[in-house]
């Protein structure tokens, strides 16, 4: 009977709520264990994703600075044969370069060695991982090396890179090069590639042409013909930016005058009885001749002039006088005057300044054609100067 009546009650609709809410309440718990369980791996997931793309930032970081090193150190070493070069200046540029290369913060150390003609660029990056480092995962800061060497160049204080004209490298009429403890080399194959006539006189540790010698002048000691091309050691240069204008046909005829580093387009006109002193930094000449002549005087201490575009060229005419050094720092270290790499043309430049006594640093100008003529030295009182150019004339006697 007990039993009869405890079988009826199960289908009591009371009995059949309360079966209901337990089974309700069963499932719910069975829904909670899988979501804490879920909710327990999410953390690991993300560790993991953020741990994979930490590394693969960190590879693609190192490879980015590894080519930078590379890069920077070829080139650094490639300037070790400019007889310009410093220490300093070596740093600056592989600093520079690096800059250009890499848009994060990081420190680059260039050890240069010069008796084994080598420079190892050092580049660290001070990196803070996202994931990686609460798991003590080694792989910050970020720290790459390159060494390069440079084999087979002497130091160099003149080199024409023209390489099929002739007299691509010409002295005439008692001119000179005076050239202690460096080299005068011309790349260019023609037969007559050097050219040293009317009493003109060439004295260097080595005087070297990629083709032949015409000389009816003195070469001290003799010229060497058929040597092997040089390469241009400033042709991984990073060329300075070039902003809008900040000054537009700068003329100044009277007085005394200073300008600041900037972009001028149209160029510099100075003349008149004309003195002109140059701020610090980086003069970029745009589309226009940078002039100085009459009795105008130029004094510029670290200062470099970049000449932009085809129109872009150098005229030092006249009684005119000339003091400048080129930056000890920056993309410009060690460099008085660059030209534009990249002109479909050659550009005609000239010194005919009668007391361009100083000019210290290096006067490059890959697609250009520097004239010296004043009939008086030029360069005399300089630290150092080098030029690298395409094509070099030296007339009516200067004394370079």
């Amino acid at each position: 009977m007990t039993q009869s009546i405890a079988a009826k009650d199960h289908g009591h609709p009371a009995n059949r709520a309360c079966l209901y809410d337990r089974m309700k309440r069963f499932l719910f718990d069975a829904g909670g264990n899988v979501t804490v369980a879920a909710s327990l791996s999410i953390p690991a997931l993300m560790g993991a994703v953020g741990l994979a793309a930490d590394f693969a930032q960190f590879a693609s970081k190192q490879s980015a600075m590894q080519s930078a090193a590379d890069a920077s150190a070829i080139a650094a070493a490639m300037e070790l044969s400019i007889s310009t070069s410093t220490d300093a200046a070596v740093q600056s540029l592989t600093e520079a370069y690096v800059a250009t290369a890499i848009s994060d913060e990081v420190s680059t150390t260039a050890l240069i060695d010069r008796k084994n003609a080598t420079v190892q660029v050092r580049i660290r990056e001070a990196w803070t991982p996202f994931f990686a480092h609460y798991l003590g995962a080694k792989i910050t800061p970020i720290s790459v090396t390159a060494t390069a060497k440079l084999v087979g160049q002497n130091n160099t204080c003149v080199l024409t890179l023209d390489d099929d004209g002739s007299s691509s490298l010409a002295l005439q009429n008692k001119s000179a090069i005076t050239a202690n403890g460096c080299s005068v080399y011309a790349n260019s194959k023609s037969p007559t590639a050097l050219s040293v006539k009317g009493k003109s006189v060439i004295s260097a540790d080595l005087t070297c042409s990629a083709g032949g010698i015409s000389s009816t002048g003195t070469i001290t000691p003799s010229g060497l013909s058929d040597c092997p091309v040089m390469e241009d050691p400033l042709a991984s240069r990073p060329t300075p930016s070039v902003a809008g204008c900040n000054f537009t046909n700068t003329a100044v005829n009277s007085g005394t005058v200073t300008l600041s580093p900037g972009t001028y387009c149209g160029g510099i006109d100075i003349s008149g009885n004309t003195a002109v002193t140059l701020e610090e930094g980086i003069y970029v000449i745009k589309d226009g001749k940078f002039s100085l002549s009459q009795t105008a005087s130029l004094t510029g201490k670290h200062v470099g002039f970049y000449l932009s575009g085809a129109d872009a060229t150098l005229y030092f005419v006249g009684a005119t006088s000339v003091d400048l050094s080129g930056p000890a720092d920056g993309i410009m270290a060690g460099l008085l005057i660059y030209g534009d790499p990249g002109n479909a043309s050659i550009g005609k430049h000239v010194i005919r300044s009668s007391n361009a006594h100083t000019l210290t640093g290096t006067i490059y100008l890959p697609r250009g054609e520097l004239l010296v003529d004043p009939g008086v030295k030029v360069g005399q009182n300089s630290a150092y100067t080098a030029i690298v150019v395409d094509r070099l004339k030296l007339d009516m006697g200067p004394e370079l």
